[in-house]
């Protein structure tokens, strides 16, 4: 098998997932908060909703969340920011469809399918094996940029860079 990817470990899954937990819980209080309000305006008698409408609101929120997000390419704050990208076995994009099985299996299966990440040598949760999907790392220009860094440290970013100064001031203003 031709491993061409860098997977992700489960500590950098869950703090991608810490990350979108913070953003979700932001969008339950917004939603519920204009559900609320017209609530009230349709039943002016109460203050509060009946809690079946509350969890409505909260699954139909977070399902809504993160099959906008992995569907069609793009990515989670999470999944931004710890550069993780969901791909199919075929390396192509998730479509909505398969978007909402994820994330159904990941309700159904959740704990035990994310600790079978420890067990899979891709770093594959069990829904993303059952899907045949998987989470990869994205080489970023950052990824490769870091010669700045090199450069201050006194060491030269590559082969080429032996004859030139080691404190590059546009190089270091560009980073």
């Amino acid at each position: 098998m031709n491993n061409k990817f860098t997977y992700p470990g489960i500590f950098s899954r869950l703090m991608s997932f810490t990350y979108d937990i913070f953003l979700v819980a932001a969008l339950w209080f917004l939603f519920g908060f204009i559900f609320l309000g017209l609530y009230k305006l349709i039943f002016s008698g109460n203050d509060y909703f009946p809690p079946p409408i509350g969890a409505l609101i909260i699954f139909l929120t977070t399902a809504g969340y993160y099959v906008y997000f992995w569907s069609n390419g793009r990515n989670t704050l999470g999944m931004s920011t710890w550069n993780h990208e969901i791909i199919t076995d075929n390396e192509e994009r998730l479509s909505a469809n398969l978007a909402l099985k994820r994330f159904l299996l990941y309700l159904v299966l959740s704990v035990i399918g994310m600790s079978w990440i420890v067990f899979d040598k891709e770093n594959r949760c069990l829904p993303d094996k059952i899907l045949g999907l998987k989470i990869i790392k994205k080489r970023t220009a950052s990824w490769r940029g870091n010669s700045s860094v090199l450069i201050l440290l006194g060491k030269p970013a590559s082969k080429k860079a032996k004859g030139k100064p080691l404190l590059n001031l546009r190089k270091l203003i560009l980073w």
